[in-house]
């Protein structure tokens, strides 16, 4: 009896499974090729609170290279609690968290895009414990970290902005040499690994002009960084690749969804100094606006800009033509996308196609054991 109990269990498991992925496939799930023929495109680690001296995410001291000295990479991700957390464990309703998992799945399982590289998610303590299971599961590195605090002068304009700082945490991940750092709502159709190869991602000196000095009181900037980002676009009316004057809403300013960045220690305490000085920055957009204040193309230290064969944010119907690789792009509205129809199909696509992918994969593992 219990023989035939254990059978039943299993088939309803796997009955299941198939349920799932043939009802949404009906819906917006179909296969990774029918995706493309539809759309016509091709245990955590702590670290201490607030700003000051902490120890470090690498608790081995490693210096961003392996035993035998080969550089470690990384692709990494910040997960706070979102506009949508406060439903509790309701996951498949917190449409950022949803968004991480996608973002996960793509880079780590999707053939296309996935690499070999290291995927971390950088998580705070307000996000559940049901979350990070459920991501370390999908298979990624969960590191918990404490928020970095701001200062009541910073008035981020959207609430959904307020835990933005944290992403500063990035710096302290010493273990690996070089990072991409997304935003949990951005999307992945092709391998980015060779990005690290380009000019514009590698390490450079600081510029030693004596016309440059910090604020009083302020830490000086390291001799040496990485910070390469994409500009700001407007929204879907632009030329491709936009260009400033074509689509940029102005020359100089970047958008943090998407950065190359050397950890360091010392990069780190320099940018959360920027919270301590009242009006060191417009604090509007938060991280972003502090990071385009630390590397203004004026300072120390200039920002590269990141090609948009690369990345881009409100991507057309003709980015995806020209093969985009990535975009900073929400799967569950996109109001600056206009008409571009296949590109919203593909996006919202994105979220049945995981979900019906993980079900699968665990219904397989149930069979199995």
């Amino acid at each position: 009896m219990r023989v035939t109990f254990d059978r039943r269990v299993i088939t309803a498991a796997i009955v299941a499974a198939l349920l799932v992925i043939v009802i949404t496939g009906s819906f917006h799930e179909p296969t990774y090729n029918a995706i493309k023929n539809k759309t016509g495109f091709g245990g955590p680690t702590t670290i201490a609170t607030q700003h000051n001296p902490a120890p470090s995410l690498n608790p081995t001291g490693a210096s961003g290279f392996d035993k035998d000295g080969k550089e470690k990479l990384a692709y990494v991700v910040l997960l706070s609690g979102t506009v949508d957390s406060a439903q509790g464990d309701d996951l498949e309703n917190d449409n950022y968290f949803v968004a991480t998992r996608i973002l996960i799945w793509q880079l780590l399982h999707v053939p296309e895009s996935r690499t070999k590289l290291d995927v971390v998610v950088l998580v705070t303590p307000t996000v559940s414990q049901s979350r990070r299971d459920r991501l370390e599961k999908d298979g990624a590195k969960i590191m918990l970290v404490d928020l970095v605090k701001t200062a009541p002068w910073i008035k981020p304009g959207e609430h959904q902005w307020d835990d933005l700082m944290t992403k500063f945490r990035a710096w302290q991940l010493t273990q690996y040499n070089r990072v991409l750092m997304l935003d949990g709502d951005s999307m992945v159709r092709k391998n980015l690994d060779k990005i690290f190869d380009e000019p514009l991602a590698q390490i450079q000196k600081s510029l030693t002009d004596p016309k440059f000095q910090p604020v009083e009181g302020q830490p000086h900037w390291p001799d040496k960084y990485l910070f390469a980002g994409g500009s700001e676009v407007w929204d879907s009316n632009h030329q491709y690749p936009p260009f400033h004057g074509g689509g940029l809403k102005r020359k100089g300013v970047m958008n943090a969804g998407f950065i190359l960045l050397h950890p360091d220690e010392k990069m780190f305490e320099y940018l959360v100094s920027f919270i301590d000085i009242k009006d060191s920055f417009d604090p509007t957009y938060n991280e972003q606006s502090l990071l385009n204040k630390a590397f203004e193309w004026e300072g120390p230290m200039p920002w590269k800009e990141v090609g948009y064969t690369w990345n881009i944010r409100c991507p057309t119907e003709h980015d995806f033509e020209q093969g985009l690789p990535s975009m900073h792009e929400k799967w569950w509205k996109q109001p600056y996308i206009y008409e571009n129809q296949k590109v919203k199909d593909w996006l919202l696509a994105q979220r049945w196609e995981m979900k019906g992918w993980y079900a699968g994969r665990e219904a397989n593992e149930t069979l199995s054991s």
